[in-house]
């Protein structure tokens, strides 16, 4: 009978244990995104002008017969997402604007991307000229490559071997810069970069690269270490593993990089808890 009843202990620890809700996480920054952000039109939902690009961007290529570049509908956020589609690897293609920068300024660019097959490419580009020395050009990017839409699958190659994103899932790719003494201008560029892709744009920034991060956090389990990470950093950007086994948190966080979501990891006395959260939501 002794024997039934610590079982039965045990089971309803478990149970009790299982039941219990995932901690709350919320995030908000000062300032938001969408307050400071220095593009035109950063998320398609002005559609299309008689160039067929995006209102306030330009199309970027040398083979506008090969590229599709459309307004679509399934956005991220409101109505309009932006597609970028070539069956050809022969050539690269961007939609484009250009944003006045300030010397030895810090800014940030993303875009949220579905990468349906593919070679993604962000590059922010510019012609420095320097109060003293010669001009030379300002080129920074960021990539990720799919194989997804490769022509061999699914005949020759099972979806077991193709590599890349879900292609269902919009994903955060942030690039931070510093504008050198003499850039004056930043090319921002979005596209496929000499491969046959399938890609879609939604919620674009370009401003700012910094922000003060507010982290609340609710749990029904004593919190015992918090880490908020940023999108491209190994870094933790903040971490406290000393809070003191509370259940209700906050934290401000200056000079953090702006995002639009952060990675946050909890260790709580019921186990680890990871998740990716959207700011200011």
């Amino acid at each position: 009978m002794r024997l039934l009843s610590i079982a039965l202990s045990l089971l309803l620890i478990c149970a009790a244990a299982y039941a219990q809700q995932a901690p709350v996480v919320t995030i908000t920054t000062d300032p938001v995104p969408a307050a400071v952000n220095m593009l035109t039109n950063p998320g398609f939902e002005q559609g299309a002008g008689e160039d067929g690009a995006p209102v306030g961007w330009q199309i970027n290529t040398a083979a506008p017969e090969d590229f599709t570049f459309e307004p679509i509908g399934n956005a991220r956020t409101g109505e309009v997402a932006w597609r970028v589609n070539t069956d050809s690897p022969g050539m690269s293609g961007y939609i484009q604007q250009n944003v006045p920068v300030a010397d030895d300024t810090e800014y940030r660019a993303w875009t949220w991307l579905r990468l349906q097959g593919g070679r993604y490419m962000m590059l922010l580009r510019g012609l420095v000229q320097p109060p003293d020395g010669a001009a030379y050009r300002f080129d920074q990017r960021t990539e990720i490559i799919s194989t997804r839409n490769h022509w061999l699958a699914p005949l020759y190659l099972s979806p077991e071997h193709l590599q890349g994103p879900p292609p269902d899932e919009w994903i955060l790719m942030p690039l931070t810069i510093t504008a050198p003494a003499g850039l004056g201008t930043v090319q921002v560029w979005l596209g496929s970069y000499f491969t046959a892709s399938e890609m879609h744009f939604d919620d674009t920034y370009f401003g700012p690269a910094r922000c003060t991060v507010t982290l609340g956090i609710e749990s029904e389990s004593p919190i015992r270490d918090v880490i908020l990470r940023d999108m491209t950093s190994g870094r933790p950007i903040f971490r406290d593993d000393a809070p003191g086994g509370v259940t209700t948190y906050q934290t401000t966080v200056p000079e953090a990089p702006i995002a639009d979501a952060y990675y946050v990891v909890l260790q709580t006395a019921a186990g680890e808890h990871a998740e990716l959260v959207l700011a200011n939501q």
